[in-house]
């Protein structure tokens, strides 16, 4: 689970600046990439808040 977290980090923000790049050039890429990158931080703190969560379980 913490390495999907991780690995988002360096995946989702290269994806939107793909994605943007090639939907709305220069600016597109820069919002995909900040999107990217906001949505990976998510994502990287609800598994870290998983694992807290599972860890005071025990």
């Amino acid at each position: 689970m913490v390495a999907i977290g991780c690995l988002a980090l360096l995946i989702f923000p290269i994806l939107g600046l793909i994605a943007g790049g090639l939907y709305a050039g220069r600016s597109g890429a820069e919002w995909g990439a900040a999107i990217g990158l906001a949505l990976a931080l998510a994502l990287s703190g609800a598994m870290g808040w998983a694992l807290v969560k599972a860890a005071r379980q025990r």
